[in-house]
């Protein structure tokens, strides 16, 4: 018996995680350095210590949604944004 179901997602892989960590990694610090933001800096804005946004930055960390959307405000884009794999 098949029990996958039939949507427009049913046959879009999803990339492998460390890919999006790599991404959200690599957009979070082209975006914080364009705006001219210090890592201490930008991590005050959104509540975090600098030693895990080095871990964001380096694609090591496994941030919660809340904290992506949290990156996300801060750096005037859209969530989805900084997960893209290029931009």
């Amino acid at each position: 018996m098949d029990y996958r179901i039939d949507t427009p997602f049913a046959h879009t892989p999803e990339p492998p995680a460390g890919e999006l960590g790599a991404a959200l990694g690599y957009n979070v610090r082209r975006l914080r350095t364009e705006q001219h933001l210090t890592k201490q800096t930008f991590a005050m804005m959104v509540g975090i210590g600098r030693p895990f946004l080095d871990k964001i930055e380096s694609g090591e960390a496994d941030p919660r949604l809340s904290l992506v959307i949290r990156l996300a405000d801060a750096l005037s884009v859209t969530p989805e944004d900084l997960l893209a794999l290029s931009l």
